[in-house]
C-alpha cells in the first residue's frame, strides 16, 4: 500500500473523481467527509491542509482511501519551542471526521495512513468527533509506538447543560410521513406536530426556504438568532464562530448542499434551521437553529424539524441525523443512538518526533519569530530560529535572520558562520557576501573581509556600502592608497548620484583622515627644536 500526500489544489482537483467514487462506495462515509462539503472549507486553510492518498499500484492508480487532515503549529509556554499539531481537516466546523475507503482495503489503507503520520514530525495528533468503526481506529493507532507516543481520550461534555457531544442521535424514516408520525412519535408530539402543521398549511404560520434572492438574509436572520441565545456563553469565541458558520453556510448553499427553511409569523421571524442535504447518503442533516426566545407559545424548533421531516420521507431520503449532542428534544423524535470518538496522540517528550519541525510549517514559523525579533524578544527568537535551523540547516532568511541577532549580541565567529552558509546556499545574494565581509571586519580578518567585499562589487558594482567597507578593510591592512583610491571614486559616485546621505558624510570624514596620516611629516632631530628634516612616513 502505498501513501501519497496531496498539498496541491491543482492536484486536489483531479482527486474529485476518486473522492466521489469512494464515498459513494463507503458505508462508513459520512456527509462532513463529502467533497462538497469538506473541500471548500479545506481551502480556506491555504498551506495547512494535506490529503493522505492511499493506493496500491503505481502512481496514477485509483486510490483505495483518502484521509484529509489539517497542520497547524503552536509555541509551548514552557519551554518556549514551537511544536506541530495535526488534527482532522473538517475541525471546528464538521459534527463528524474521518475517512473514506474502499471497503476492500480499509483497513490495511487506515494501517498505511498510521504508519505515514507516525514517521511525520509533529508532537499532537487530534482526532476529534472521529465517526469510525472500531477496527478502522485500532488499525490506525496501532501504529504509533508506545515508545514514543501517548493517548488520551477525552469526553465533550458542556459543563453548563450538562450535554454530551459524543453521543449522537438520528432517526431512520419511514416510507411516509402518516407513518412516521404513527409509528415513531409519541402521542403528544404526534396531536403537537399535526396542529402547529395545520396552522402553516392555512397560513397563521408560514415556511420560507433560502434561495438565491433570500439566502443572504436568511442567514444573517439564523446567525443573529443563535447569537441571541448563545452569544453570552461562547464569550469570545463568539465572533470566531459567526464567522466560521457563517462561511460555510454560504459556501453549502453555493454548493446545493444547504436547506435553510426559515418559520415566519408575519414579518417576524420565529425560528429558522440550517440543514445540510446529502443525496448520496440519503440524509439530512441538522447543523444549527436560532429561534425567537421570547415567543414561547409556539414551537419553533417542532414545527421546522417536522417540516424537515416530512420534506425529507417526501423526497426519498431515509435518515434525518441531529448531529452531536444528547439534548432532551431529540428524543422526542424517535432517534437511535451512535457515538463518536475524542482522543489525542502525543508524543512523550512534549516535542515533535525526531525534534524536527514539518518543512510545510517553516515559513509561518519564521513569520512569528520575525516578530519576536523585531519587539525585543530576542531569546525567543533565538530559539525559535535555531529550531528552524534543526530542521533545514539552509533555510536562507533564517540564516539571514539569526547572523543578524548574533551579530548584535558581538557573538561574530557564529553569526559569520551562519553568514558562510547563506553565502554558499545563496552565492548571488549581495547581502550574504556584505555580511561575511562585516563579520570577518569585526573579526579583524580584513583580507578575508575585503575579499568578500570584492566579491559584492562583482556581483553588484554599483553597492556603494560595499564600497566603503571595502575602504575600511584596506585601511585597516594599510593599504591606504587602495583606500584613498576606493574613497575618491566613491565620493564621486555619490555626488553624480545627488546623493547627500551619511554615506557620503562618512566617506568624505574617512578619505580626509587618510590624506592626512598620509601627507609629508616633520621629524623633530633634536631637543632643541631645531629645524627639521622632512620626510615620506610612507618612506619610513
Amino acid at each position: 500500500m502505498q501513501v501519497d500526500v496531496i498539498t496541491d489544489l491543482e492536484v486536489l482537483a483531479k482527486l474529485q473523481q476518486d473522492w466521489e467514487r469512494l464515498y459513494k462506495a463507503d458505508p462508513e462515509a459520512q456527509f462532513f467527509i463529502s467533497w462538497n462539503w469538506l473541500v471548500p472549507y479545506m481551502r480556506v486553510y491555504k498551506g495547512a491542509w494535506f490529503v493522505l492518498a492511499a493506493r496500491l499500484g503505481n502512481p496514477g492508480s485509483p486510490y483505495v482511501a483518502l484521509m484529509p487532515l489539517r497542520m497547524r503549529t503552536r509555541m509551548s509556554g514552557k519551554t518556549g519551542l514551537f511544536f506541530n499539531e495535526i488534527s482532522m481537516a473538517g475541525n471546528n466546523a464538521a459534527d463528524y471526521t474521518g475517512a473514506i475507503c474502499d471497503p476492500e482495503h480499509a483497513e490495511k489503507a487506515l494501517r498505511a495512513f498510521g504508519r505515514h503520520v507516525a514517521q511525520m514530525g509533529w508532537a499532537r495528533l487530534n482526532l476529534e468527533n472521529l465517526r469510525m468503526s472500531r477496527e478502522r481506529v485500532f488499525a490506525f493507532i496501532g501504529q504509533f509506538s508506545r515508545d514514543i507516543f501517548a493517548m488520551r481520550e477525552f469526553s465533550r461534555v458542556n459543563a453548563a447543560d450538562n450535554v454530551d457531544n459524543c453521543r449522537c442521535f438520528a432517526a431512520a424514516l419511514p416510507d411516509t410521513f402518516d407513518g412516521y408520525l404513527d409509528n415513531v412519535l409519541s402521542t403528544n408530539t404526534r396531536q403537537k406536530l399535526r396542529r402547529f402543521l395545520r396552522k402553516v398549511d392555512a397560513g397563521e404560520l408560514r415556511i420560507t426556504r433560502a434561495d438565491a434572492d433570500t439566502y443572504e438574509r436568511d442567514i444573517d436572520t439564523l446567525l443573529e438568532l443563535w447569537r441571541v441565545k448563545w452569544g453570552a456563553r461562547k464569550g469570545d469565541r463568539l465572533a470566531a464562530i459567526l464567522h466560521n458558520n457563517r462561511r460555510v453556510l454560504r459556501d453549502s448553499f453555493k454548493n446545493g448542499t444547504l436547506y435553510l427553511p426559515v418559520l415566519w409569523q408575519g414579518d417576524r421571524p420565529l425560528g429558522a434551521l440550517a440543514i445540510f442535504v446529502d443525496p448520496v447518503k440519503k440524509a439530512l442533516l441538522f447543523f444549527m437553529a436560532g429561534r425567537d426566545e421570547t415567543v414561547t407559545s409556539i414551537p419553533a424548533g417542532l414545527i421546522l424539524h417536522g417540516h424537515c421531516i416530512k420534506l425529507a420521507i417526501e423526497n426519498g431520503l431515509t435518515t434525518y441525523d441531529f448531529l452531536r449532542g444528547d439534548e432532551p428534544y431529540k428524543f422526542a423524535f424517535g432517534v437511535t443512538e451512535s457515538k463518536i470518538n475524542c482522543a489525542q496522540i502525543y508524543t512523550k517528550s512534549g516535542r515533535n518526533a525526531g525534534d524536527r519541525l514539518d518543512p510545510r510549517s517553516l515559513n509561518s514559523i519564521f513569520a512569528e519569530v520575525t516578530r519576536f525579533h523585531q519587539q525585543g524578544q530576542l531569546a525567543k527568537a533565538e530559539n525559535g530560529y535555531r529550531q528552524i535551523l534543526a530542521s533545514d540547516a539552509t533555510h536562507s532568511r533564517t540564516l539571514y535572520g539569526i547572523g543578524q541577532l548574533l551579530s548584535a549580541k558581538g557573538e561574530h565567529r557564529e553569526a559569520l558562520a551562519h553568514y558562510q552558509t547563506l553565502a554558499t546556499t545563496v552565492p548571488t545574494s549581495t547581502k550574504a557576501w556584505l555580511r561575511v565581509g562585516l563579520e570577518l571586519q569585526a573579526l579583524s580578518r580584513h583580507i578575508e573581509a575585503a575579499d568578500a567585499f570584492r566579491k559584492v562589487l562583482s556581483l553588484a558594482p554599483d553597492f556603494a556600502g560595499a564600497e566603503f567597507s571595502l575602504a575600511k578593510s584596506l585601511a585597516a591592512l594599510e593599504r591606504s592608497e587602495e583606500a584613498i583610491e576606493t574613497l575618491e571614486a566613491l565620493e564621486h559616485k555619490l555626488k553624480a548620484a545627488s546623493r547627500d546621505d551619511t554615506l557620503l558624510a562618512k566617506t568624505r570624514i574617512m578619505l580626509k583622515r587618510l590624506k592626512l596620516e598620509t601627507r609629508p611629516s616633520y621629524i623633530m632631530l633634536n631637543p632643541d627644536r631645531k629645524p627639521v628634516t622632512r620626510v615620506l612616513s610612507t618612506a619610513l
